[in-house]
């Protein structure tokens, strides 16, 4: 459990259900209530002044617009069409390379209590079109399972997802505890999803996240319970050797789960936005990450080199498809030009949205 220190409630948040299982569970950890989230406001903009501190306050709160969202791609680049309930804001594990330092500007780690909103939209949702296939997610603004045995929020969804055949949840996550759920599978509508990293990396740049193996055995836990799997080898990263330890993080994949209960594998390479740079250099000062040579894309995110990304993404399809024969690889946010230099074919118009929507249905394992 991540270590919370203080305990902020919004006054409109204090009665809800959520609320008070927080509350209970976190017995003896000094509570405030505050009006509304809006007089945290960070007042430094320099987000390296004040982000440690907000990995040990918690802020309970209201979502007041909506939970669902569609995934924030960006114009040139290839969007797989996933959609996004934003249910936190913040994360308590603290990786170097993390998006949220850069534009997070709560400081406080913030689970929206309101559930039962949640609830009554997805309904509302699904019934305007109960034959559209959606796939969902929790994990876009925070770790889907770090702060989930606190929140109770995926017991909540889970049975709710299993009602609807064409809503597929997918609960990414560097978290490894995930025994309070599996009681609830099997539910093929359910994909429990980890992000990837040899080791090394893990130890360097994942503050607080599960080790590789740690990731792998719950993999294998949720796939025996009854749920599928996802990969994201997402963000790779370039250091000396990073070949033969990719290779081997593939090899520790495969032999820890079967191929049939994969769903998809993606693959992204770093890239953030260049305000980034500053915080991890602040921050973390012996990563290299922020001193790497990289590139200002038509995105405006700093990226490898287009030849480098290449090579990245082809030797991990190689090695995939060698240890892994027949699942399904896809690249995270990637440009047509990169597609077809390693798959051969650019998923454009909707078309990378369409594969996945068939893959999702497609429920074997």
């Amino acid at each position: 459990m991540p270590a919370i220190r203080r305990i902020l409630v919004e006054e409109e948040a204090a009665a809800y259900e959520t609320s008070q299982r927080i509350l209970n569970r976190l017995r003896g950890i000094p509570v405030e209530v505050i009006p509304e989230r809006g007089v945290l406001r960070a007042t430094d903009r320099r987000p390296a002044a004040w982000l440690a501190e907000a990995k040990s306050t918690l802020l309970l709160a209201v979502q007041k617009g909506p939970f669902w969202r569609p995934c924030p791609g960006t114009k040139g680049y290839i969007c797989c069409g996933y959609q996004v309930l934003q249910t936190a804001l913040n994360c308590p594990l603290d990786c170097t390379y993390c998006i949220l330092q850069g534009y997070v500007n709560l400081p406080a780690l913030t689970i929206f209590v309101n559930q039962e909103d949640l609830i009554a939209e997805l309904r509302g949702r699904w019934a305007q079109n109960p034959q559209q296939v959606w796939r969902l997610g929790t994990g876009e603004f925070n770790d889907s399972l770090a702060l989930d045995e606190l929140s109770g929020l995926h017991e909540r969804l889970l049975p709710l997802f299993a009602e609807n055949r064409c809503a597929i949840l997918e609960i990414k996550s560097k978290w490894s505890r995930l025994e309070h759920l599996l009681s609830l599978g099997p539910n093929s509508q359910v994909i429990f999803a980890w992000s990837l990293n040899p080791p090394m990396v893990i130890r360097r740049e994942e503050r607080g996240a599960a080790s590789l193996l740690a990731r792998l055995s719950a993999a294998r836990q949720a796939a025996e319970a009854g749920f599928r799997l996802a990969f994201h080898f997402d963000p790779l990263l370039f250091f000396p050797g990073w070949q033969e330890a990719y290779r081997r993080t593939v090899e520790q994949l495969a032999k820890a789960v079967p191929p049939r209960k994969i769903a998809w594998i993606s693959l992204g390479a770093l890239r953030f936005m260049p305000a980034l740079r500053q915080v991890i250099l602040v921050r973390f000062p012996r990563s290299r990450l922020a001193a790497e040579e990289m590139v200002l894309a038509p995105d405006g995110k700093l990226r490898y080199f287009k030849d480098l990304r290449v090579e990245m993404f082809s030797l991990l399809k190689e090695w995939l498809n060698e240890i892994l024969p027949g699942v399904f690889l896809y690249l995270c946010m990637e440009s047509p030009r990169v597609w077809q230099e390693v798959f051969g074919f650019r998923p454009e118009g909707g078309l990378l949205a369409k594969l996945l929507d068939e893959r999702a249905m497609t429920k074997t394992g």
